[in-house]
């Protein structure tokens, strides 16, 4: 289930969720059906994963993971192609989740100008970092299943380390500490 560019050392790896909600609060995620995942035949296994890891034979994609669901994914209004009468559809897929996480690592960006430090590069700095962090920067991911891999305590296949908890993983990848 899982391939380049995921598998490429260079590149965050993102893994996809199904979000529960109730309101406005989470409640928890589980492990899409579509998410990929796996380890590379191709590429070795990095140094940043060396601690956190389920094969040492290659890179293990996903790093991370967030909302891909299409069935509890988010909406978006398109009167183009959908017309004026039923405009609203709802859209996911890991093409939905990395552009999600891109948006994480642009605020961490802004924040660390606003602090005076230069942007994150993402081999050398934010895909390191990533495993650096506490878990407790990461809803951990425990249930669901790729088809191939299942979700599990910890790191896993699936869902990588997990999805964001932002106010507390964007401060400590700005290095500022908590957000008050």
């Amino acid at each position: 289930p899982g391939g380049y560019p995921a598998y490429s050392p260079n590149v965050l790896s993102v893994g996809g969720t199904t979000l529960n909600v109730s309101g406005t609060s989470y409640v928890s995620e589980t492990a899409w059906s579509g998410s990929g995942g796996g380890v590379s035949s191709q590429e070795p296994l990095p140094s940043y994963q060396s601690s956190i890891h389920v094969s040492t034979s290659g890179r293990n994609t996903p790093d991370v993971s967030m909302l891909a669901d299409p069935n509890t994914g988010v909406a978006v209004y398109d009167s183009y192609d959908f017309g004026s009468a039923t405009p609203w559809i709802t859209v996911g897929g890991t093409s939905l989740a990395t552009p999600m996480w891109a948006g994480i690592i642009s605020i961490v960006n802004q924040g660390r100008a606003q602090v005076g430090l230069g942007s994150l590069d993402g081999p050398t700095q934010t895909i390191p970092m990533i495993y650096a962090l506490p878990a407790t920067d990461f809803h951990d991911i425990i249930a669901g299943s790729n088809g191939a891999f299942s979700a599990t305590v910890g790191y896993d296949l699936v869902t990588g380390r997990g999805s964001p908890i932002a106010n507390l993983l964007i401060p400590d990848l700005v290095g500022v500490g908590a957000i008050t």
